[in-house]
């Protein structure tokens, strides 16, 4: 495990300002301390290098990329990205040990700390809807396979690694070049991996933005880190944003992007600690279980929009991004919306100028 100096924070957006040298042809502007943005690989990969030095650019401190098979390779997409940035961070919310071995993910996380030293981190999970319904693959023991994934890239991020797990064993297995160690994020969301991230992680990864569920995670990360002598795991929360003047018509275009975050598979005791209606839930899920994903896009009421997004103007985004910090989340990362690339550039852009005013 590490310590602080392992999961701190990037310098501030001032201090990053004052390093860059002026660059086109983006205007790089000052933006808030640990607000990220993700970038979607479903365009040509040449693409999610533009995207990170966009967000650089206007002053966003992370970029991160969800690893799915059915979208461009996301070891690739780092790769570019890396070589196409100067100061952002990037990482992964979230790869999964599923597609890749542990052994595999260290060696992704050294090889693109070599590219861009102290600015890639390893978020890992081992979500996927697509895992058991389409690969067959049973999701089985979440927790114990996260301890053995976490330990070997631990271990192999140090040297060697000596580890004989259930699922997962690299006994001997080391890289062959001194690789650089770096954070690691857990993607958590029930009661028992937050408090796993809490103890193992440099940070944790989750969604819903209501003051209860931030209270709730608050709590778990603390009570699975209280024998924790190395530092603690920051709390990152991930959420959609959709940038609109008009109110009404950015939650009628959030709300279909939150089916999954309301609508999917979680314990029922955080239906009550998101603030939702017991009953609406059960009705979306069963719709979201019979695959007609479009009907359920209809049954996300404003209420779970609101549970896991923010709509409404880019002001009104900014407020709710700094209300997130002022409850104690160490950083976040925002999907924002658009249904072309230009209108997420627009929405982005929209949002930076926002928090930076």
């Amino acid at each position: 495990m590490r310590g602080r100096t392992v999961a701190r924070s990037p310098p501030s957006a001032v201090d990053q300002r004052r390093t860059r040298p002026a660059r086109d042809p983006h205007h790089e502007r000052e933006g808030p301390v640990n607000v990220g943005v993700t970038v979607r690989l479903d365009q040509p990969i040449t693409a999610a290098a533009e995207g990170a030095r966009r967000a650089e650019a206007l002053g966003f401190t992370s970029v991160w990329l969800a690893d799915h098979y059915f979208h461009r390779d996301v070891s690739a997409a780092l790769a570019l990205m890396m070589a196409s940035t100067e100061r952002v961070r990037l990482g992964t919310a979230v790869m999964s040990p599923f597609l890749r071995h542990p052994t595999l993910l260290a060696s992704l996380a050294a090889t693109l700390r070599e590219i861009g030293p102290d600015r890639f981190v390893l978020g890992l999970g081992t979500g996927g809807y697509e895992f058991a319904s389409e690969m067959g693959i049973p999701m089985r023991r979440p927790l114990q396979i996260t301890r053995e994934t976490v330990q070997i890239a631990r271990e192999l991020g140090r040297g060697t690694a000596h580890v004989t797990g259930e699922t997962f064993s690299a006994d001997g297995s080391a890289l062959r070049w001194a690789p650089q160690d770096g954070p690691l994020y857990l993607a958590a969301r029930g009661p028992k991996m937050l408090e796993l991230a809490g103890a193992i992680s440099d940070g944790v990864i989750t969604h819903g933005i209501s003051a209860g569920h931030i209270d709730f995670v608050k709590e778990k990360v603390a009570a699975g880190a209280a024998e924790r002598t190395d530092g603690c795991a920051a709390i990152a929360l991930m959420l959609d944003v959709e940038i609109n003047d008009d109110r009404t018509a950015a939650l009628r275009a959030l709300a279909p992007r939150c089916v999954t975050m309301a609508g999917g598979a979680y314990a029922d005791e955080l239906i009550g600690i998101y603030g939702l209606d017991a009953d609406e839930v059960r009705a979306l899920r069963a719709t979201v279980r019979s695959g007609d994903r479009a009907a359920a896009a209809t049954q996300v009421t404003d209420s779970m929009a609101e549970a896991f997004g923010l709509a409404g103007s880019a002001e009104h985004v900014a407020d709710g991004l700094r209300t997130l910090f002022d409850r104690g989340v160490d950083e976040v990362i925002v999907s924002v919306g658009g249904s072309t690339p230009d209108q997420t550039v627009r929405q982005l852009t929209a949002l930076s100028e926002a928090l930076s005013s």
